[in-house]
Parts: structure tokens; C-alpha cells; sequence
């Protein structure tokens, strides 16, 4: 049965996508929910400025940039706990962030004493996570696979913490059946785990998705597909991807939730996959989450696709930056002001900057270096 939408979306006319103006959700939310998902998404947007600026100066000869995402992604992270799985793309380092570190052990007293945490980290070593991350970013022989992959392509398990991370495929609805498979292995533990997933919508139209959400309906996994539709693909416009209003509506043809949402509404996105969550825990099967996002950037820096979406559209995305929106509703709420911002802004952009150039200054891999060589 479908849900109901969270957040509706416009028919798939071709016309440019609605998108969510402030308004639609200042007023809900505890203050110490948009605290928390703010601090994560804060520390996202910096982690991302920074490899940006460094692919600017010639630094970095990539990069696959996530802003724009962070709502959405860092919301999704905060509804699974440790012993969950993660399988994430190149969009969502708000995701694996949310899900690797511990930021008030990373930024002390970037929370008030009495808060209370809508998500307990897993434990372990956060600064080291994030450096070693850095270092997979950058071809570092500390880095997840040793500097062989320069990308999100790894996986990371540590059973001691609950933390498992599967990392991206780069034909992207490929990782569907991965995911699927993950929650099967729960499944067959008869673990009440949950595996969630984030593709983009272009890769709804591979045969991975049905094959992968057929299944996963068929035998009721623990499996939370998460699409990241920003309209656009790599460059194509959703007029000439599906011909559906939405892709939510896709999950009733295979018997299972579907649900829309606005991923610029960190709060609408965490209650989504609340419930999904628990719909998987109880042994209910999985859930297509649709979540809106707008296009920020292109498929990669450098390349020339942003400049395929229209004028108007693109400034709709831009005046509906999810990090601007969710700092409106703080300061106008009360809950703080805009010198704390500014503060907060300024402790991840050092906290990454200094973990960014510490990463820098590690050694590159030996040719034919054994890929399982870890940091000590």
C-alpha cells in the first residue's frame, strides 16, 4: 500500500520542478533535532567546499560533489543505528559522515549539556575515520583501499563498533541487489537490521531497480531504497527519463511502501525513514523513499552539465539551499543566532581543513601495494 506523501511533488509534465520554499516547514521540528541534523550537515558542506576549492586551484583532479544533498542524506543516516547497513554513492558523504562520526568528539560543546541526541554514535575513533577518509579521497595510502581508488569506491566494517559500510558500484543501480542482498544476509540472521540504500534517479530505469525491488518485495527484506531525485540525472531532465508523475508510485507495481518527500526538509526526511525503519524492523518489508533534492552542481565538477538546467530552475534550487533553510528556522525559531552559526561554520571548516591537509601530507601507494594495508 502506499503512503501518503510528505511532501507532494508536480506530474511530470516537463515542466520545471516545484521547488520547497521555507515556509513549508520553519515551524516543526524540536530545536534539538535541528540542532543535531544541522551540525552534521554543516560539517558535510565544508567537507565538500574544501575538495571543491581544491580541484579550483588544480590540487584534486576530481570531484563529485554532494551539496545540495546534505538534508536528505544526513537525515536518512540518523535513522539507523549501529549493526545497520549503509550502501551509499558519490552524493552522499552526509550519510556516511552521520554514520562514521561522533561530532562532539570532533567539535566539544557544539551542543548544549542537556541535549538529547535523536542518534547515539557508534563509538570508536571518530578522528581517525575522518582522516583515514580523507586520505581515500585523495589516493592515501591510510585511506580505506590503501590510495587505490581515489573515490567513494570501498567498503568499511568495523563488527567491534556495529558499523557497516558498503561502498558505491559505478554503474549506480547495480548497488541495488547489493543492498537487497546485505538485508537478506539480516534476514537470515534473523537480526531485526535494516540495509538502506541512495541511488539517483537516472538509475531507475536499469533493470537493477526492478530486479532488486522485486525481490526485496517478494520476501519482505529489511531494505530501504532512498532515491536522490534532483530532476536532472547527469544531464537529462525527468520529462525524458519516466513517464510516472512520480517515482514513489512506482513501489505499489511491486507490492510495497513508497513514499515522496522533500529532501530539503531534514525533519519530513527523518520521519520518513523512521517509519521506514521500523516498517523493516517489524519484518513489514522495505519502502521506496522518493526524496526531492535540487541540482546544485553538475554530475562532476568541471563538466558542463549544470549548464543543461534552465536559468530559472537552477536559481529555484540555489534560494532553496537546504543548509540555508534549516539556518533560517534556527535563527528565526530562537534556538540560536547567526554569530553562533558563523562559529559553528568556522570549527568544521578548521576541523576539515586541518584533517584535509594532514591527510595531504601521507605517502601515495607503492605500485602493486597490497590493498589491505590499514592505518596504525
Amino acid at each position: 500500500m502506499m503512503d501518503q506523501p510528505a511532501n507532494s511533488s508536480p506530474s511530470n509534465t516537463g515542466a520545471p520542478p516545484e521547488v520547497s520554499p521555507a515556509a513549508a516547514w520553519l515551524d516543526t521540528g524540536s530545536d534539538h533535532a535541528l540542532r543535531e541534523m544541522h551540525a552534521y550537515m554543516r560539517l558535510t558542506r565544508e567537507w565538500d567546499l574544501r575538495y571543491e576549492k581544491m580541484f579550483k586551484t588544480g590540487a584534486l583532479s576530481k570531484w563529485y560533489s554532494s551539496v545540495g544533498n546534505e538534508a536528505a542524506t544526513v537525515a536518512a543516516a540518523s535513522a539507523i543505528e549501529k549493526g545497520d547497513a549503509l550502501v551509499s554513492l558519490h552524493r552522499d558523504a552526509g550519510a556516511i559522515l552521520r554514520h562514521y562520526v561522533d561530532i562532539e568528539t570532533l567539535i566539544p560543546e557544539i551542543f548544549p549539556s542537556n541535549m538529547n541526541l535523536i542518534r547515539q554514535p557508534l563509538g570508536g575513533d571518530s578522528r581517525e575515520r575522518l582522516f583515514r577518509l580523507a586520505c581515500q579521497m585523495l589516493g592515501r595510502q591510510h585511506g580505506y583501499s590503501a590510495g587505490h581508488e581515489r573515490s567513494y569506491h570501498y567498503n568499511h566494517m568495523e563488527p567491534e563498533h556495529g558499523l557497516i559500510h558498503i561502498g558505491m558500484i559505478s554503474h549506480l543501480g547495480s548497488m541495488i541487489p547489493v543492498a537487497a542482498g546485505a538485508a537478506l544476509s539480516f534476514q537470515q540472521q534473523k537480526s531485526d537490521r535494516v540495509a538502506i540504500n541512495f541511488i539517483g534517479e537516472g538509475a531507475t530505469s536499469t533493470g537493477d531497480f526492478h530486479e532488486g525491488l522485486n525481490i526485496a518485495s517478494v520476501w519482505k527484506l529489511p531494505f530501504i531504497l532512498i532515491i536522490e531525485n534532483n530532476h536532472w540525472a547527469f544531464s537529462t531532465p525527468t520529462s525524458q527519463q519516466y513517464a510516472c508523475d512520480n517515482l514513489a508510485s512506482r513501489a505499489i507495481g511491486y507490492g510495497m511502501a513508497g513514499v515522496e518527500v522533500d529532501g530539503n526538509d531534514p525533519i519530513a526526511m527523518h520521519q520518513v525513514m523512521q517509519e521506514a525503519v521500523q516498517r523493516a524492523r517489524s519484518g513489514e518489508g522495505p519502502t521506496l523513499v522518493e526524496a526531492h533534492v535540487g541540482r546544485h552542481r553538475g554530475h562532476s565538477e568541471g563538466d558542463d552539465s549544470l549548464d543543461q538546467v534552465p536559468g530559472d530552475e537552477l536559481k529555484g534550487y540555489l534560494e532553496n539551499d537546504p543548509m540555508d533553510l534549516i539556518e533560517t528556522r534556527m535563527v528565526n525559531g530562537g534556538i540560536v543566532s547567526r554569530a553562533w552559526l558563523e562559529e559553528i561554520r568556522e570549527k568544521c571548516a578548521a576541523l576539515i581543513m586541518e584533517v584535509v591537509d594532514e591527510a595531504m601530507s601521507m605517502p601515495e601507494p607503492e605500485p602493486n601495494s597490497d590493498r589491505s594495508i590499514h592505518a596504525e
